[in-house]
């Protein structure tokens, strides 16, 4: 791994406490990736008047991901990262699906278009997909110009039951879980398989470069690190039925990989925890307590109980998720009441002298604990 963002030491240190992190090694404080945007000088790059051209024209991507990342200050354990994607709903394209591109507010979406599932037996990627062949070869730019320089991270991919859920839509999927559980069953197989399908692509582009490996939630690893199939379709169905259609789907997504994340997205989300710390090979779950809802600091008894199943937990704070939050409590309260070194914060901050005090007070508060503060079990 090189880059140019952050000095040698640094990024030794990183790569270092980064790998250690999924070992079950890291010692004295958390996994910690603060950021701050725009903390270096420069110009933003004029933006093309079709929106969709941010993502749609490869050479404007390089471009703007590059400039973005030489001016973004990285501190603690953060290294920089580019993220090719078309949005939430990509896979749903690659599968046949329109999509409606806004870059401008990071999202897509997608019109299901399964009105009878007899019509798509097989559910299947077409290499000469528009939206496919746009992203692969937006990976392969990226793995080619960010050689030397930042992370071409893996997809974020809603496959699986959210994968479903976007090319038949939500009411009718449901439907279909009870009246044609079978039909079901084998597309979600399927989905598993497509899902295992695109690791292999991604990783045959951006693993000979050899600046290791990351996706959307952050951390690095020098293997395959992947946040696992989003599941944000659980919150709408019970747990026998997600233990039914979701469990092995994410089963072989963990067991894919070398290092796997859950997205654990809200309230809703928590009456699948017992099903999700039993796959035995998810080393991490990401806690988005959701806008509105209380800090993670606030949610002690939740997170100790993960600790407790011998899961890591990353918490994020940025934007509507706690980006206002007092960073320095949560730390002290987090560091404190739980195992700091299976912790890992993903902090977006407003300035470097912030995110360099932020990183002192976390070290401090593990060092004034008074016991070993990170546990080894």
């Amino acid at each position: 791994m090189h880059t140019p963002c952050i000095n040698e030491y640094q990024l030794y240190q990183s790569i270092r406490r980064n790998q250690a992190f999924w070992s079950r090694q890291l010692e004295d404080y958390p996994l910690l990736w603060i950021t701050v945007p725009r903390a270096k000088k420069g110009r933003d790059l004029p933006e093309p008047e079709n929106q969709q051209e941010m993502w749609t024209d490869i050479d404007y991507f390089i471009a703007y991901s590059e400039n973005t990342l030489s001016r973004t200050y990285f501190a603690g354990d953060a290294l920089p990262v580019c993220h090719p994607w078309l949005g939430p709903d990509q896979f749903a394209a690659w599968l046949g699906a329109e999509i409606t591109l806004k870059p401008k507010e990071f999202t897509s979406w997608v019109k299901p278009f399964v009105n009878d599932w007899s019509d798509y037996p097989v559910l299947k990627i077409d290499p000469n997909n528009t939206w496919w062949k746009l992203y692969i070869e937006t990976v392969r730019a990226s793995a080619q110009a960010g050689q030397d320089k930042w992370i071409t991270a893996y997809p974020d991919l809603h496959s699986g039951i959210d994968g479903l859920c976007a090319i038949r839509g939500p009411e009718n999927l449901m439907l279909d879980m009870v009246a044609e559980p079978d039909t079901i069953h084998r597309h979600m197989a399927e989905m598993t398989a497509l899902w295992q399908w695109i690791v292999d692509q991604v990783t045959a582009i951006i693993a000979p470069y050899g600046q290791g490996s990351s996706n959307w939630t952050g951390g690095w690893s020098r293997d395959r690190f992947l946040c696992i199939g989003q599941n944000d379709f659980s919150c709408l169905i019970s747990p026998p039925m997600f233990r039914e259609f979701c469990r092995e789907d994410n089963l072989q997504c963990c067991g894919y990989v070398d290092q796997a994340i859950y997205h654990l997205d809200g309230p809703d989300a928590l009456r699948h925890l017992p099903l999700i710390l039993e796959l035995e090979k998810l080393n991490c779950i990401q806690w988005i307590q959701g806008a509105g809802h209380p800090l993670p600091s606030r949610w002690l008894d939740l997170l100790q109980q993960i600790q407790s199943a011998g899961k890591t937990v990353q918490l994020c704070y940025a934007g509507s998720h706690g980006g206002d939050a007092d960073f320095f409590e949560e730390i002290e309260i987090l560091c404190t009441h739980l195992d700091p070194c299976r912790l890992f914060f993903n902090i977006q901050t407003d300035s470097v002298e912030k995110a360099d005090a932020l990183v002192r007070h976390a070290r401090k508060i593990c060092r004034s604990a008074a016991k070993n503060p990170c546990s080894k079990t």
